[in-house]
Order: C-alpha cells, then sequence, then structure tokens
C-alpha cells in the first residue's frame, strides 16, 4: 500500500494499483490527501521510512483482523511546489510518527482498512 500511495503523493494522480492493497478509511484518507496536494499545486519527493509491526491479530473475526502499528521517517520526504521545483515550509511537526492501522482478510487477501496518524506521539 505505502509504495503505491507514495507513487500517488509524487504524481499528484491516483495509482491505478492503489485500491489493489487500501480500502474503506485507508483509501478515503490518501484520496483527500491527494485533493490537498492538487489544490496547493505541490507533490512529495523521497521516501518515508517505515517500521511497521503487527500488534495484534483476530483470527475469528469475519473477516480476520490484524492491527499494525508503524513508525513512519518522513525526514527525506519532502513536499515540493510542482512549478518552482522548491521545498513548501513544514513547520515544527515531527518527522517520526506513529501510524497506526487496521487490515481485513478479503477474498484471501489482505487490506489495509483503516489508517490514523497518532499525532500526540512520536517514535
Amino acid at each position: 500500500m505505502w509504495k503505491a500511495r507514495n507513487r500517488t503523493y509524487a504524481t499528484a494522480k491516483l495509482d491505478s494499483k492503489l485500491e489493489d492493497y487500501a480500502g474503506n478509511k485507508a483509501l478515503s484518507n490518501i484520496k483527500a490527501t491527494l485533493i490537498y496536494y492538487q489544490d496547493h499545486g505541490t507533490v512529495l519527493k523521497g521516501e518515508p521510512v517505515n517500521s511497521p509491526e503487527i500488534t495484534g491479530i483476530d483470527t475469528a473475526a469475519k473477516p480476520m483482523k490484524a492491527t499494525i502499528t508503524d513508525c513512519v521517517d518522513t525526514s527525506h520526504y519532502d513536499e515540493v511546489n510542482v512549478k518552482t521545483g522548491k521545498k513548501v515550509p513544514v513547520g515544527t511537526a515531527p518527522v517520526r510518527v506513529v501510524y497506526n492501522a487496521t487490515a481485513i482478510n478479503s477474498n484471501g487477501k489482505w487490506i489495509i482498512w483503516t489508517t490514523e496518524i497518532d499525532r500526540g506521539r512520536t517514535c
């Protein structure tokens, strides 16, 4: 999902593979963020560094569900103005944040279902 998400934000166009990996709130969050970047004439350059861990799994649920906690390092992932190529100032937000997600197993395939940045925690 992250690779398709990164391609989406790098091109300001929805990656055709994204819906293979994301659904529900996770997909909605990516689409909403994409609209923000399109409206502001920006894209993201570089790559975030992920450190995901499965922190819970419920195989009895229908569909099966997993909880994922990720430490995302965005120190080399910059918002850039498309016309000027200049970095957009980011302020004082932390560059390493906790990213919580749930995944469901749909027809034998895991899909990221919800995502949420925990802005109150760094990692």
